[in-house]
Parts: structure tokens; sequence; C-alpha cells
């Protein structure tokens, strides 16, 4: 990922705290999209969390966190 992108996807996430919108995001090594809302973690600033809203059912932890720099595509739902 470029520098530039990851900027770009780091400055969203951050912002996304206080709007609160949902995002779909391929994330690198999991093979289907995660919708949900992504918000920058608060020990990490190279990381993000997102409560998942199209986890199956059966999962008991829908919440994940993941570094930035693993999102491949992330757009606003």
């Amino acid at each position: 990922m470029s520098s530039n992108l990851k900027n770009q996807i780091y400055e969203r996430i951050v912002m996304n705290r206080q709007s609160g919108r949902t995002y779909t995001l391929k994330i690198k090594d999991i093979p289907s999209p995660l919708v949900g809302i992504p918000v920058p973690s608060n020990r990490d600033p190279n990381k993000f969390l997102m409560d998942v809203t199209n986890a199956d059912p059966k999962t008991k932890n829908r919440i994940i966190e993941a570094d930035i720099a693993d999102i491949e595509c992330m757009e606003e739902n």
C-alpha cells in the first residue's frame, strides 16, 4: 500500500470516530469483505477497531483489531 493511500485511510478512520459511518473493508488475508464502523485504536496508532455487522451470528466476538496497512480497499456504505 502506498504511503499516501495509507494516510488517506488513516484520516478517514480517525474522522469516523465522530461521524460513525459504516464502511466495507477488504482486509489482506481475509477472504470476504467486512462491514462495520471502523475507529482508530487507542493503544496503537497503526491499528483500528471495528464492530463487524456482517459477521456470522454464531461468532461471539464481532470486534476486530487490525493494522491499517492491511486494508486493501475501503468504501463508504
